[in-house]
């Protein structure tokens, strides 16, 4: 079995329920990543003023909670074989919303150490690889990029609708009593949700004991992929495209804010949210009919331009333009990693294959904020982020080099030929 092989008789019982999974699960990124993913830059501004300790101190909660949730998902993949989604779903959004609960109480740098890696365990259970899997399973063939840009869009729409309602709440009644207020409302609306959720009935032939013990999964053939050049050239580039993407977005806030106060750093969070959705949708459409490799440089220049914008910006309103121009990068360039590998790898290994892809992502998820934390106190003074967002430009130029070179291979090549010859 090739490493493109397909199942040809995976059928989704009663495909149209599949367009129903797409919208539970957009909404179900709207909250996580709302209240995680893009509320990051608030927390971490407020929190550093609460706790009265420098930014690189609180960023450092941030790589916990992503760390950790990449690791975690690692296990949310494991689980899937065993536990129904919808169990997953429901622990993973308790476990969440009591964390980020309880970190409106915390006094000490260490509770929120601890906190944010809880919140990053729980996280796992309501993110990318579960939303992931099951639109690859509900839809095989040419309809999952259009599926996976709609459900992804809740990546996005979460910071138009979550974040800057977050950050009113913060700056009107205060840190302590906004947490709480967000822990109740993602367990709230995840909860209901999830019982709209429902997997993939497989094919008697699917659901037998295979050689390697695993009930459709073949240990080999995941081997062989986790091991191909392939997979390690674009998990390595992906590394350094999250560092600058989730490093650029964890400080825009508060980049924007001392450029020009609290109404622009709304602002800004929202135009790189919308523009991100609607990117997402062009991206979606474009990429069935452009080789996904164009996709993905395409993006990864935009991605270097937008952060250059950023850092150059000299006032609040060409910053807010700037970070429109940086979102629409950004939901195609984390959509493009799960929607390459399914492409590329056997849906049986997708899950698995997916989540040690997201996983090691998840060190540039660390790095990024961090390091731009470090590098604002350091070499910035605490006045200047310049320095700090070239450093993430120059991650992305190393990462376009990365997918240029992995994807030159005679394979990928010959795929991205026959690609453009079904959308002609």
């Amino acid at each position: 079995m090739s490493l493109t092989t397909q199942p040809k008789d995976f059928q989704p019982n009663k495909r149209h329920y599949g367009w129903v999974i797409v919208v539970v699960m957009m909404l179900v990124q709207t909250v996580s990543s709302g209240l995680g993913f893009y509320n990051m830059s608030v927390y971490i501004n407020r929190l550093s003023v609460q706790l009265s300790v420098p930014l690189a101190d609180i960023s450092f909660a941030v790589s916990l909670f992503f760390v950790v949730g990449g690791i975690a998902g690692l296990f949310v993949a494991e689980l899937l074989n065993r536990f129904h989604v919808r169990t997953l779903v429901i622990a993973g959004a308790i476990v969440s919303g009591v964390a980020i609960a309880a970190v409106g109480w915390a006094t000490q740098l260490w509770q929120v150490y601890a906190l944010f890696a809880i919140f990053g365990v729980g996280n796992a259970g309501i993110s990318i690889v579960i939303a992931t899997t099951l639109i690859t399973q509900w839809f095989p063939g040419p309809e999952r990029s259009m599926a996976l840009a709609m459900t992804s869009t809740g990546l996005s729409l979460g910071g138009v609708v979550l974040t800057p309602y977050s950050a009113y709440l913060m700056n009107t009644i205060g840190l302590g009593e906004t947490m709480p207020i967000l822990g109740l409302i993602l367990i709230g609306s995840i909860v209901p949700l999830s019982l709209f959720i429902r997997q993939v009935e497989k094919p008697a032939a699917d659901t037998q004991v295979n050689a390697s013990g695993n009930g459709g999964f073949d240990s080999n053939l995941f081997k062989q992929a986790v091991n191909s050049r392939f997979f390690g050239l674009l998990a390595g580039a992906y590394i350094l495209i999250m560092a600058a993407q989730v490093g650029g977005i964890a400080h825009l806030y508060n980049r924007v804010e001392t450029l020009a106060g609290f109404t622009y750093a709304a602002y800004a969070v929202q135009a790189l949210s919308i523009c991100s959705i609607s990117g997402r949708f062009f991206g979606g459409w474009l990429v069935t009919r452009i080789p996904i490799r164009r996709f993905a440089l395409g993006n990864l220049s935009m991605q270097a331009l937008g952060l250059t914008f950023i850092a150059l910006a000299p006032d609040g309103a060409l910053a807010v333009v700037a970070a429109g121009f940086f979102g629409l990068s950004v939901g195609n360039l984390l959509m493009t990693q799960p929607l390459w590998l399914a492409e590329v790898y056997a849906t049986s290994i997708y899950a698995k294959v997916f989540a040690r892809a997201n996983a090691l992502s998840v060190l540039g998820l660390a790095v990024g904020p961090y390091f731009i934390g470090w590098a604002f106190d350091t070499i910035g003074a605490g006045q200047s982020y310049f320095w700090p967002y070239m450093a993430a430009v120059v991650c992305s130029i190393f990462a376009f080099a990365i997918v240029f070179v992995a994807s030159a291979s005679p394979v990928l090549a010959n795929q991205e030929t026959s690609e453009s010859n079904n959308a002609g």
